[in-house]
């Protein structure tokens, strides 16, 4: 593909390179891409600084660097770089929608181009007071798709290794088409005689279908970073939602011989986590991290993470190595590692996620920020990791309130970028290569190639606060589905943690819970579980175990923000016997929706009969041949399985897997016998209902435990006694 196939009819041909430096200053570098692959360069006038634009087309793909070398014998301040993409004058009659990552734990997914105004508690256009017109900002990628034409282009960043990268897109005054896309990447270094500075790559793609386009995208990242996520996946219990600050060793105890029963026995590979959150440490300050609570954890955190051990599960701590309160014990001796700004002042914050414990208001506690280009500020990072990791047999840090800076002074000197880097060589070093890094309530595209897993939305955790939070869980739901590509690409997704108790309804428990398992990521409960039913605690056990693929929300460039939401999910299943895709069809109104559902979203091919099932419920739909609705309840979800017919009997689904399959191996049916045989691979003692097509001419063998449903299906029940439990269920024709 060349440059005039890709870039238009949205661009113009020529691209501009232009580099923001120190005093405000700016110089352009115009660049026309005819050729395959090229080089453009200048001087800056007035400066030693040589300004290099490499260029490439490979793939059908436009990859541009940029780098920026200092001849002279001053150091020069270089602010950042940026790719300037004018507008086609004649892009026709398009219907522009626009892809926005917020880049943080706020609002993400699709606009209309010309919706510029914020979504909530994550504002889609930054608020510019001093911009004559508006833009929507996107950090390292955004997607422009043309619902008239159907074709999207992708601009994006493989990193941001030396500070926060975006894309800007300008509507024109008519806010129908787009006038001008800025690629930026913020640098802020000090570059020293010598020396040069090279950009991340930006790469501009273009395809019919945005999500393919995204995709691939994001497995170019990958490739760019060079790591593979193929840990078992994390479950098991966070202690927040269900207790907040007021945490102990009791409590902690107790929940663990339930986390413990609850996710142990299966054969598939997990990670099981005690997550102590925020208030295990001493008076719940920020600041002092070197021995828990005394009076809650008497013992201390070895002998803890000790009992743990024995029951089967791991040490997992949160952690906001960044932030002081004025309660920490040791305030006098870290006072003087706080981040200064320009006035020499301490830069301060505010936070409100105290009140559970004596003598704390429930009201903004100021919050100070170390220093983090301080050797003494590293040294104490690496030393309490270590301590965590090495002494308590910690494996897991939840990075809260993730908030790296350095003081005004040494901004140019120890930029953004460098900042991370050492950072997390400092951390890495600490907890090891099998430690897993979380950050948290934190800007997130930045933590690109050094963390393990990342929470990808503002928290949606606690339950029982429908209908009044339903626009909250909405707006976190959509950014799920938003970034459901970058899942083992750029990191592991954690969506936020279940609840499937607290007095909610049983349909907003299991809205929750199918948003968590198809996003692919941690599948963590939090709240006290000496509270929850059997019947709830069920639904975890249904859940069980852990899939770790992220289901592709089929209309994100369809049913957008604010108006809609993507609804329809789709989930790959892996299986040796040719399970199909699992649908997840959400309704996040008031108000009964329907649902036409087609046969391709289930991986069926056009003309064949097939029978379909709603996996909550484990509800016959019937036997279809093209599409077929689906009414959904209000706030509600139906998860469907669904199966060709075949001359014989066969499986459709399995009550205690939300894949429908994955759990079953071996699948066959015998001829000779008429029995249709196979395992379950799962934990033993589960009581498993079968779900399967029933060709016309037969029928079910006299059983117990099964029968069949007069309407092209049968079900039957088997009990799990291992974890290999094979199962041979007759019929007879």
């Amino acid at each position: 593909m060349d440059a005039d196939t890709l870039l238009a009819p949205l661009f113009e041909h020529e691209i501009r390179a232009v580099a923001r430096l120190g005093q405000g200053r700016e110089f352009a570098l115009p660049l026309v891409l005819q050729d395959t692959k090229g080089t453009a360069r200048v001087t800056v006038p007035g400066t030693a600084l040589e300004l290099v634009v490499r260029w490439a087309w490979q793939d059908d793909m436009l990859r541009l660097e940029a780098r920026v070398k200092n001849s002279g014998s001053q150091p020069v301040l270089v602010e950042g770089i940026r790719f300037v993409f004018s507008g086609s004058q004649d892009q026709g009659s398009p219907e522009w929608l626009v892809y926005r990552d917020a880049g943080e734990c706020a609002w993400c997914g699709v606009k209309p181009l010309a919706a510029l105004e914020p979504v909530g508690a994550g504002a889609v256009i930054v608020d510019q007071q001093e911009q004559a017109t508006r833009f929507h900002r996107s950090s390292l990628q955004t997607v422009l798709y043309d619902a008239h034409s159907k074709r999207a282009w992708l601009l994006g960043f493989l990193r941001q290794r030396h500070g926060y990268n975006g894309i800007d897109v300008r509507p024109d005054e008519a806010k129908v088409q787009v006038a001008q896309t800025d690629a930026w990447q913020e640098i802020g270094a000090l570059v020293s005689p010598g020396a040069e500075v090279e950009t991340d790559p930006l790469v501009v793609m273009s395809n019919a279908d945005p999500l393919a386009l995204m995709e691939i995208y994001a497995g170019t990242v990958q490739a760019h970073i060079g790591r593979e996520f193929t840990a078992p996946p994390e479950v098991g219990m966070m202690t927040w939602y269900g207790y907040a600050t007021a945490i102990d060793r009791d409590i902690i105890l107790q929940n663990a011989d339930m986390v413990a029963d609850l996710f142990a026995g299966y054969p598939q590979p997990m990670r099981n986590l005690m997550l102590l959150d925020h208030g295990w440490q001493e008076d719940a300050n920020w600041g002092y991290w070197d021995e828990a609570d005394q009076k809650r954890f008497p013992e201390g955190m070895k002998w803890l993470g000790d009992e743990l051990r024995r029951r089967g599960l791991q040490l997992a701590l949160w952690y906001t190595p960044f932030c002081i309160t004025e309660n920490a014990p040791n305030l006098e001796q870290i006072r003087s590692l706080k981040a200064i700004d320009a006035e020499g002042k301490p830069y301060t914050g505010y936070a409100c996620v105290w009140g559970q414990l004596p003598g704390h208001p429930a009201t903004n506690w100021p919050i100070y920020f170390f220093d983090g280009a301080l050797d003494m500020v590293q040294a104490k990072w690496g030393r309490e990791l270590r301590r965590m990791a090495q002494d308590w047999g910690c494996v897991y840090w939840k990075l809260d309130f993730f908030n790296l800076m350095t003081s005004a002074e040494r901004a140019a000197l120890s930029p953004l970028g460098e900042l991370y880097a050492r950072t997390y060589h400092t951390f890495r070093q600490a907890a090891g290569h099998e430690g897993h890094l979380a950050p948290c309530s934190c800007h997130t595209n930045i933590q690109l190639g050094y963390n393990d897993s990342i929470r990808i939305a503002a928290d949606i955790g606690i339950a029982g606060t429908w209908p009044s939070q339903m626009e909250h869980y909405r707006r976190g739901f959509t950014t799920i589905a938003a970034l459901w590509y970058k899942h083992r690409r750029f990191w592991i997704n954690d969506a936020d943690s279940i609840q499937i108790g607290r007095g909610c309804g049983l349909n907003e428990a299991r809205v929750r819970a199918t948003t968590v398992v198809f996003s692919g990521g941690h599948l963590m409960v939090s709240e006290d579980l000496h509270w929850i039913s059997p019947d709830r605690l069920e639904i975890i056990k249904r859940l069980l175990p852990a899939y770790g693929l992220a289901a592709r929300p089929l209309d994100l460039f369809e049913h957008v923000y604010p108006n809609d939401v993507p609804h329809i999910w789709q989930l790959p299943v892996q299986s040796d016997w040719g399970a199909r895709d699992a649908l997840a069809l959400f309704n996040l109104t008031d108000k009964v929706k329907r649902v036409t559902v087609q046969p391709e979203w289930l991986g069926l091919a056009a003309g064949e009969d097939f029978g379909a099932v709603e996996w909550w419920q484990q509800r016959w739909l019937g036997r279809f041949r093209g599409p077929f609705e689906v009414e959904i309840p209000p706030a509600d979800v139906a998860v469907i399985h669904a199966q060709s017919y075949k001359p014989h009997p066969w499986l459709v689904s399995v009550s205690h897997h939300f894949t429908g399959g994955w759990i079953v191996e071996n699948l066959r049916f015998d001829e000779a016998t008429r029995q249709l045989r196979g395992e379950l691979v799962t934990r033993p003692g589960l009581r498993v209902s079968l779900v399967g097509t029933l060709p016309s001419g037969w029928r079910m063998d006299y059983t117990a435990h099964g029968c069949a449903n007069g309407a092209g299906g049968w079900t039957h029940e088997v009990l799990t006694t291992s974890q290999r439990t094979p199962f041979a269920i007759q019929f007879v024709r």
